[in-house]
Order: structure tokens, then C-alpha cells, then sequence
């Protein structure tokens, strides 16, 4: 595995990684994973690169932080956002460390969807199942990516935007208007990028957020997740010409009021308009 953040520990605790290439604070976020099934303890070794080991190996460092020339073949990414140079696995869970420094998911059951990675990953997956992991495999698994990177690319910012936590953007009546207008949007530029979200992603999102007030979303923990949930998204709509006022609004509040408390300047979201 590399990158043994919440999303590495939480998947690699389920599927018992035994290696894992630690990020730059050479450490694991957590040992222990509140799983569906149970906590689940795990030991792996730490080690350093190069990458190629042999073995399956789960990327689950965020988009801006991959070594994306390094990656082995079969490798598998789970990470947010949209643009990455390879397919991408959708990870549907809002994961948190709680006060005991287990990390747990918030809200709806965890779920992913992916491509068909083969047969070295047949165990994994399994171990997955077992853990209590819906795992969904996909002929196309881009309209999971982009659904999961449009959900990223609201309410989250909002929060970094205004200081809020998601239980307060989204009980908003104001913000909640902003929060679906913005995925509507989303889901007609997937569309114009060729990519068939199912109808009814507002009613999901509405689903979804409703779970998940107490959550932290990562964009508070990095901003350079910023360009790749939301920066892309608005990309791809000035190139196919179509209004995204919501999710142009999103990038402004967030590069007017979120302000880096290092160099006291706002923060600019990609994109154009």
C-alpha cells in the first residue's frame, strides 16, 4: 500500500496489507479500523520505495501526492477527484478518527467501485466482502468517480469556505440550494464528458450528506485535493460552454474567504470563470 491515511488504513485494516509505503511522516494514521464486521487490527511493515514489489499494491494517497510515472501496472488507486492519468477506484465512505484513534466511516455503509482489477486481487476483495465492504464491479467504473468527485466538490469546499461544519452547510437552507444546484451541474458536465451518471444524483446526495454532519471532510486536512474535485469539474465545463453559476460560486467563496492562516492570502480554486 502507499499512503496509510485514513482511506489506506481503513482498506488496507479490511484487506490485511502487510507493506505499506508511508507518506512523507513515515507513519500510519491507524492500526485499527471500526469495520462493518468489527475492529480490525493490523501490523504492517513500513518500508521505502521503489514500488515495484510483486504484490497488489493499493494507492491511496490523495491525486496531488502520487507518483503517478512510478506506478506499477496493476496497481490500485483509490483516491478522490477527477483528471488522474489512470482509472480510478470510487470510494463511497466519509471516514474519521474517533477519540480512541480508530478510524471508522460516518453515515451510509462503505461501498466501492471499480473496474474488474483481476485475479491478483481476488483475495483482497474477498477480504473486503468479508469486512463488511460492498465492493461493486464495474464495465465503466468513471460514473461512480465522477458522482463521488461532484459530492467532493460541494459541500466540503463550503465548509472550508466558511469556517462551518457539514451539518451546518447543509442545514443551510441557502447553502443546501447551492449544494444541489451545483450537483445538477455536475451531472451535465459528466454528461457533455460522455459519462452517464444515473438520474437521481440529487436525491443520493441528499441521502448522503443528511448521514454525514459530523464528518470532517479532507479538503480541511489539504487543500491541494482542491484542483482535482473541483478545479476539473469547472474546467471541463468552460470547455464544453456550460453554466456552472453554482459551482462558480463554490470556487469563489472558497478562494475569497478561505484564507491560509501561513501567508494570510486566499486560497485559489483551478478552473476558469
Amino acid at each position: 500500500m502507499l499512503g496509510p491515511g485514513l482511506v489506506g488504513a481503513y482498506l488496507g485494516a479490511a484487506g490485511g496489507a502487510t507493506r505499506v509505503y508511508a507518506g512523507p511522516s513515515g507513519s500510519i494514521t491507524s492500526r485499527r479500523a471500526a469495520l462493518p464486521a468489527g475492529i480490525r487490527e493490523w501490523q504492517p511493515q513500513i518500508g521505502t520505495r521503489p514500488l515495484s514489489t510483486g504484490m497488489p499494491l493499493l494507492v491511496a494517497c490523495r491525486a496531488h501526492q502520487t507518483p503517478w510515472r512510478d506506478l506499477p501496472a496493476d496497481c490500485l488507486v483509490a483516491q478522490n477527484g477527477i483528471g488522474q492519468p489512470r482509472s480510478v477506484m470510487a470510494c463511497f465512505f466519509a471516514l474519521d478518527l474517533d477519540n480512541d484513534g480508530v478510524v471508522r466511516a460516518v453515515g451510509p455503509p462503505p461501498r466501492v467501485v471499480l473496474a474488474d482489477p483481476g485475479p491478483d486481487w481476488t483475495t483482497i476483495l474477498a477480504r473486503w466482502r468479508e469486512s463488511g465492504i460492498t465492493v461493486e464491479l464495474s464495465a465503466d467504473p468513471r460514473p461512480a468517480q465522477w458522482e463521488k468527485a461532484i459530492l467532493n466538490a460541494t459541500v466540503g469546499p463550503l465548509c472550508l469556505a466558511t469556517g462551518s461544519g457539514m451539518a451546518a452547510v447543509w442545514n443551510d437552507p441557502g447553502q443546501r440550494s447551492l449544494v444541489l444546484r451545483a450537483t445538477t451541474e455536475g451531472a451535465a458536465i459528466a454528461s457533455a464528458c460522455g459519462i452517464a451518471i444515473p438520474v437521481g444524483i440529487e436525491q443520493r446526495a441528499t441521502d448522503f450528506f443528511s448521514q454525514v454532519g459530523a464528518h470532517r471532510p479532507s479538503v480541511l486536512r489539504d487543500r491541494g485535493e482542491l484542483p482535482w474535485i473541483l478545479g476539473h469539474l469547472r474546467n471541463e465545463a468552460a470547455r464544453h460552454r456550460i453554466i456552472s453559476e453554482a459551482l462558480d460560486e463554490i470556487a469563489h467563496l472558497v478562494a475569497t474567504r478561505a484564507v491560509d492562516s501561513r501567508d494570510r492570502r486566499p486560497h485559489v480554486v483551478g478552473g476558469e470563470g
